[in-house]
Order: C-alpha cells, then sequence, then structure tokens
C-alpha cells in the first residue's frame, strides 16, 4: 500500500507539472500579432487588392464622360466615268465631294454625364472602405477567436497528456491487482471523450485558422499562433459611450450608409442626365463638291437638327425618375437597419461586459490551486475516482467556458466598432 501511495504522489506531481502548459509548437509557428496581421491585411489582402481596381475603373469613366465627339471626316469619288471611260477619275473632268461635321451637344449632356460618373467614384470610394470595415472585423474576430481556441486546445492537449500517464500507469497497477478494472475503464473513457471534444475543436481551429491565413495571405502550410494578451482597460470604456453617440458615430463614418446617400445623389443626377438626352444635339458640317453641284468647286455649310417628335428618351426619363424614388426608400430602409443593429451591439456590449466584469479574476488560479489539492487528496484515498474525475471534467468546463465569456466580450467590443465606422474602442 506505501509503494501504491508513493506511485499516485508521483503522478499526481507529474500532473500538477503538466498543469495547463500547452503543447509544444512546430519551430516553423509563425507568431502573429494582431499588428501584424493588420499590416499584412491591408498590404497583402487580395480581396482588397481588386476593389481598388474598381475605384480606378470608374474614374476612367469620368475621363471617357469628358470627352468630346469626334469630328466626323468623309469623301466621296466618282467610281467610273462613262465620258472618258476612267475608273476613279481624279482628274478635272472626274468629280469628288468631301465633308467635315462635328457633334455639338446641348443642353449641358457632357457636363452632366461627368457629375454622374464622378459620382459613381464616391460610390465605388465608399463600398472600397465598407470593404475594408467588413474584413477588418472578420480578421479581429478570427484572431480573438483563434487565440481562445489555441487556449482551450492548451487545456485539452495538457490533460489528454496527464491521462495517457494515468491510464499507462493504471494498467500496470491493475495487472499487479493494485487497482479494479473499473477504475481503468473510467479513467479511459473519460480519455476518449477528450480526445473525440479536441478533435472537434482541432476542426474548429482549423477553419478560423484558415480564413485568417487566407485574409493575411499566409501559407495554408506554415501553423499560426496569435500572440495577444488580455488588455486591462480599453481607451474609450464601453461604459462613456451613449446609444446616441454610437447611432451618430455610425451615420457619419459608416460608409455603408454613405455610400446609399450617395447613391440617391447619383440617380437624381442620372435623372438629370436623361431629361438632357431628350434634347437633340445640333450637328454643323463644312461640305465640298467638285462639279456635282450646280456650280463647279461647291462649298456649303451643313446644319443639321433631328426632329425630337418620336423619340425624346421618353422611357429613360421615367425609369431615372423611379431610381430616384427607389434610392430614398433604400436610403430609408439602411438608416433603419442602422438604427437596429447599433441597438442591438450596443445592448450585446453591456451584456457581454456585465458577464466579464462578474467574473472574479483570481478565479483561474483559486481553481488550478483546488484541482492541485483535490489531486493530493485523490492520491491520499482522501476522495474516491468519480470524485477526481468530476473535479477534473468540472476544471475543465469552466475554463472552456471562462474562455468563451472572454472571447465573446472582445467580439461584442469589436462589433461596436464595426457599427459605428470608427474605432471608438481601442482594444
Amino acid at each position: 500500500m506505501q509503494q501504491l501511495k508513493r506511485y499516485f504522489l508521483a503522478l499526481a506531481l507529474l500532473i500538477t507539472a503538466t498543469g495547463i502548459a500547452q503543447a509544444q509548437l512546430r519551430t516553423d509557428t509563425l507568431h502573429l500579432s494582431l499588428q501584424l496581421a493588420e499590416q499584412r491585411f491591408i498590404d497583402s489582402n487580395l480581396t482588397l487588392l481588386a476593389a481598388r481596381y474598381n475605384i480606378d475603373i470608374a474614374k476612367t469613366e469620368v475621363i471617357t464622360a469628358g470627352l468630346y465627339n469626334n469630328p466626323e471626316l468623309s469623301f466621296e469619288n466618282v467610281l467610273y466615268n462613262p465620258d472618258n471611260k476612267r475608273f476613279f477619275d481624279l482628274s478635272k473632268s472626274g468629280t469628288n465631294a468631301a465633308e467635315l461635321s462635328q457633334v455639338i451637344m446641348l443642353a449641358g449632356k457632357r457636363n452632366k454625364a461627368v457629375k454622374v460618373a464622378e459620382s459613381q467614384v464616391k460610390l465605388s470610394e465608399h463600398e472600397f472602405y465598407d470593404l475594408i470595415r467588413t474584413l477588418t472585423f472578420t480578421l479581429r474576430d478570427n484572431f480573438y477567436h483563434l487565440n481562445f481556441l489555441q487556449r482551450s486546445m492548451g487545456l485539452y492537449d495538457a490533460q489528454i497528456l496527464s491521462l495517457n500517464r494515468i491510464v499507462t500507469g493504471f494498467k500496470e497497477q491493475l495487472a499487479k491487482g493494485n487497482i479494479a478494472q473499473k477504475e481503468l475503464l473510467r479513467i479511459q473513457s473519460l480519455l476518449y471523450s477528450l480526445q473525440a471534444t479536441k478533435k472537434e475543436l482541432q476542426q474548429e481551429i482549423n477553419t478560423v485558422s484558415t480564413e485568417l491565413k487566407q485574409l493575411t495571405r499566409i501559407d495554408p502550410a506554415t501553423p499560426i499562433l496569435p500572440e495577444w494578451t488580455e488588455p486591462a482597460f480599453t481607451f474609450h470604456p464601453l461604459q462613456q459611450l451613449t446609444y446616441e453617440q454610437l447611432l451618430d458615430s455610425a451615420k457619419t463614418n459608416r460608409h455603408d450608409l454613405l455610400a446609399a446617400k450617395e447613391n440617391v445623389r447619383t440617380q437624381e443626377l442620372n435623372q438629370k442626365l436623361q431629361k438632357a438626352l431628350a434634347v437633340p444635339d445640333l450637328t454643323v458640317g463644312l461640305t465640298y463638291d467638285k462639279q456635282g453641284s450646280f456650280t463647279r468647286d461647291y462649298t456649303g455649310l451643313k446644319v443639321g437638327l433631328p426632329l425630337a417628335i418620336f423619340n425624346r428618351n421618353q422611357g429613360n426619363v421615367k425609369q431615372a425618375a423611379s431610381r430616384v424614388e427607389q434610392s430614398k426608400i433604400q436610403l430609408l430602409d439602411n438608416e433603419n437597419a442602422l438604427a437596429h443593429e447599433v441597438m442591438l451591439r450596443y445592448t450585446d456590449a453591456f451584456q457581454a461586459e456585465s458577464l466579464y466584469d462578474g467574473i472574479d479574476h483570481e478565479f483561474d488560479a483559486q481553481f488550478k490551486h483546488l484541482i492541485e489539492e483535490v489531486q493530493k487528496n485523490f492520491v491520499r484515498r482522501n476522495i474516491s475516482l468519480l470524485e477526481f474525475i468530476d473535479f477534473y471534467d468540472s476544471y475543465k468546463e469552466t475554463i472552456i467556458n471562462l474562455n468563451q465569456i472572454r472571447y465573446n466580450r472582445y467580439r461584442a467590443l469589436e462589433n461596436i466598432n464595426y457599427v459605428s465606422g470608427i474605432q471608438l474602442i481601442h482594444l
């Protein structure tokens, strides 16, 4: 019995030593800080790089809209002169004609088209910056999530390592007849349960890690370790923010809302353009005819203006008017959705913050000390195997839940930044 106690004492010391230490990382693991992740994201994210070109493309439309129509030059020469039986007769007896004309747009069509194109540039810029806002939130959320998931994985690794050693030791003691087989089977059952749960957790880590690496263009085969320590405070505490302040910030800084406002302006400018397009354009030209007119070497001035009898661009004018009203309704819908989203995230953040504040920050250390005492009492046979397993499982579940509460807090705070459109809360 004394030998058995010494064995369990050595086993308990081993369990305590392993604690919640993480499994040893591969030497090629990339240690990724939040600042480095954001810099890589801005510099190399392919979605952002491609989206930037939408702005350049929109700017080229401004150039195109501002260009004048090209003048048109036409030339006509006799194909066959029956008098002298010559083809393409360019002699004095032959005839040819030339015409140079220029279309002059009236009703300010060109300037109106330029304004529509310039508004499209602003729309592209708002869409680009809103994309940055969305992807930045995804990046930060994945970073925090992966950090806390890997903390939980470290706990699983440590417990599985400890249970594997216990199983090995119990098998030896079972062979010697020092313990009952049911004790070994109960420990093995707990081990298998942990391994199955760890596999599910690993799949979640793989999913989050893959998305984070894709956002930052990190090689898929490179393991990453987010390096981040929970800040003790925020530069702009949530308690100092009101719903009205948050909503005002969102209305000022949210590029999706600014894009909706700009879309109204775009449609109003397009409506003016479509009305202007109903006005016919003037064509002015010079004509020369060698000898096909009433006099030789005839020159004339040509002025042309279509008669707007049938086509006055009626359909496009009505369509533009409908698009103006549609864009206004869409703006109201966006503003309404924004107000509800801000209230939802504001409420969620306060609830997450309240739950986080209710945590005793010394609880982790106290609970760890409790587990160590439980292990010692288990060795001394002061508690049963089932009680030991219950405490062991409770420790795991508690740490996992605490990690989830902490992650939910930072996700909620990042949601405040997301809905406000700027970095209101600095973590």
